[in-house]
């Protein structure tokens, strides 16, 4: 395992390199300054030093690279993802308590991130911005170059939505703000930002949410709000197969016409991490162990099982190989959505078959698809049918 994590990482650190290359053409034509104007491509709540934590705005010239467009940012080959991440600016505001963000800054990002478009603004920072220090996650991938923010404010009055106004302003709980907007089609990259920032819930209760926090609890609150609904629709006739891949990504999705049970997986080299539940769709542990791809990949399911009005149990196989630099919770979701969008690759209506079809197709899937627990469940559980 050691020597698999220790190759990933010689991979990881080549490609990052040639993220660094692009980022050395941006500052070529880069003007040394300490104001910028630009669109916000994220306000950023980091977890570090909880409850007193720093709020980071990544500003992008580019109006194309906003908040707006992250689904499908992500979903662009790498050359062109780089080329727009190198003009990423992430502005850093001193630590705040979570429960009195009343930092002008951390105001400022609210009213930007509750506009109908993309506004822009204008940042001050202490510093001549710098390129030096750039900032990656897992859950929210390539941030940007970090400096220290100062100042921050809309070039001209934003139009707010009214939407999510309302929201923002009456005494409404989290979860309920989440579903209804979400049902009203509000750009989820926005309501992920906003929850974030401490815009929903009771009054007594805002807080400031890091970001981390913020996308799993989103996506959380979507499958779960889903899953009541699925319970109710009638089983999948027959098992379907969809495939996507993406950047060193290589999703098969299996769906098996049987009540309600979802498992993910994802392996790369020699590891393999798993999650499951039941019917109850409870996960008996304290954290999944595919962190924030769990409940991304759940979203993504259940929206399409939520949409064809079907039950089914659900098994997610991600292989990662050679994903140059993690893009972030987002993608997960995206992938999972992009496979689920076109026709399954292969339908049968015995289990046989779809092991035959996984043997053939991806030795890998398929043996993370035999070591499957909804597969041992399956051979244990008795059928109605048995009884009569």
């Amino acid at each position: 395992m050691k020597e698999s994590l220790s190759n990933k990482k010689k991979f990881l650190s080549k490609t990052k390199q040639a993220f660094y290359d692009e980022l050395k053409n941006a500052q070529k034509s880069f003007t040394p300054t300490k104001e910028l104007e630009g669109y916000g491509g994220s306000a950023i709540v980091g977890e570090k030093n909880y409850p007193h934590l720093s709020t980071h705005n990544i500003s992008n010239e580019q109006k194309q690279a906003s908040f707006m467009n992250t689904s499908n940012i992500v979903k662009k080959p790498y050359e062109e993802i780089f080329k727009s991440k190198a003009k990423n600016v992430l502005g850093s505001t001193n630590p705040v308590y979570i429960k009195k963000p009343q930092q002008k800054i951390v105001q400022e990002l609210s009213n930007i991130y509750k506009a109908k478009k993309p506004t822009q603004f204008s940042s001050e920072f202490e510093k001549q911005i710098q390129f030096t220090k750039i900032v990656t996650s897992k859950v929210a991938g390539i941030m940007g170059g970090q400096n220290n923010l100062v100042k921050l404010e809309s070039t001209h009055n934003p139009s707010t939505s009214n939407k999510i106004e309302k929201y923002s302003q009456e005494d409404v709980k989290s979860k309920e703000a989440i579903i209804s907007l979400y049902e009203k089609g509000i750009n989820e990259h926005q309501i992920i930002n906003l929850l974030a920032l401490g815009e929903f819930g009771i009054s007594y209760n805002k807080k400031l949410v890091p970001t981390k926090w913020a996308i799993s609890a989103y996506d959380q609150t979507i499958e779960k709000y889903l899953h009541k609904k699925i319970l109710d629709n009638p089983l999948l006739n027959n098992y379907e197969i969809y495939h996507y891949s993406d950047k060193g990504n290589h999703f098969y999705i299996i769906l098996l016409p049987e009540p309600f049970s979802a498992e993910i997986v994802e392996s790369w080299d020699n590891i393999v991490e798993r999650d499951y539940v039941r019917d109850d769709n409870i996960l008996h542990k304290k954290e999944p162990e595919t962190a924030g791809g769990f409940w991304a990949t759940k979203c993504g399911v259940h929206e399409h099982l939520h949409k064809r009005k079907k039950q089914a149990s659900y098994i997610s196989l991600r292989h990662i190989q050679d994903y140059e630099i993690p893009l972030g919770v987002v993608f997960v979701r995206e992938c999972v959505r992009e496979a689920l969008s076109k026709e399954p690759v292969f339908s049968a209506d015995e289990i046989e078959d779809v092991k035959e079809f996984l043997k053939n197709n991806s030795k890998k899937h398929y043996e993370d698809f035999l070591n499957s627990i909804t597969l041992k469940e399956l051979k244990t559980q008795r059928k109605l049918s048995e009884f009569f």
